[in-house]
């Protein structure tokens, strides 16, 4: 008698679904797979933020008073982040993916 093969198994890479993952049959070994884990690095991320968040500044918004007006803030928090001397908090980030969804997307959070 020939019965059906067993369903296959999905292995999650890191530990959830959106990363890479792997379809093993049973009894198979996935051994070490080709692709290096991804490691995040969240120092990396909040140094290079504020240099992020002035390209993204500096290329949607004509001028600091236009900055103003969108984000409610104040003249000098504008001029800071129109020179890159500081980035936004998360409030401003979520105004900001609000106004340019795909574009904020890709300035501020998408990998180098």
């Amino acid at each position: 008698m020939n019965l059906p093969p067993p369903p296959s198994v999905v292995i999650y890479i890191n530990g959830f679904p959106f990363a890479n993952s792997a379809t093993v049959l049973p009894g198979q070994s996935f051994g070490q797979l080709s692709a290096p884990p991804i490691v995040f690095d969240p120092f990396k991320v909040q140094r290079e933020f504020p240099s992020r968040w002035q390209a993204y500044i500096r290329a949607n918004f004509r001028h600091i008073a236009h900055v103003t007006q969108v984000f409610h803030v104040s003249e000098r928090t504008a001029r800071n982040w129109w020179t890159g001397a500081t980035g936004a908090n998360g409030a401003h980030v979520a105004i900001a993916v609000n106004v340019h969804p795909e574009q904020a997307h890709l300035m501020l959070f998408a990998a180098e």
